[in-house]
């Protein structure tokens, strides 16, 4: 099959799939599927042409709870996020500015302390 450009959007009642196939073998593969999840195997890359943002953006959010995720930036966290999620400080230089846990719902980041 040709690749095929779409303008509007695609829709499946079944999901889609991105598969790979075996020029000796002909078996055919699935890489990735999207349905109600995402399933990958490999490396997932989102984001990649974005720099990180002084004070954090998300990376990954997680479940119902809104801004329940993984967030990524620079300088200490300012965002607000659900409690529980992570942030990853990418200028952190020591064992207590690496990464952080949000503990109220809101702007609160407490360090965790790193092992060297």
């Amino acid at each position: 099959m040709a690749n095929t450009t779409f303008t509007g959007p695609v829709r499946s009642e079944g999901g889609f799939e991105v598969i790979t196939k075996n020029s000796t073998t002909g078996a055919v593969t699935a890489v990735s599927t999207i349905g109600n999840t995402i399933t990958v195997t490999g490396n997932v890359t989102a984001d990649s042409g974005t720099a990180p943002v002084a004070g954090g953006a998300s990376a990954f959010l997680a479940t119902s709870t809104a801004n329940l995720g993984i967030y990524v930036g620079s300088g200490a966290p300012t965002v607000s996020a659900a409690q529980g999620s992570l942030y990853l400080r990418t200028d952190g230089s020591s064992t207590s500015t690496r990464a952080y846990i949000n503990t109220d719902g809101a702007t609160t980041w407490t360090a965790i302390t790193t092992a060297a």
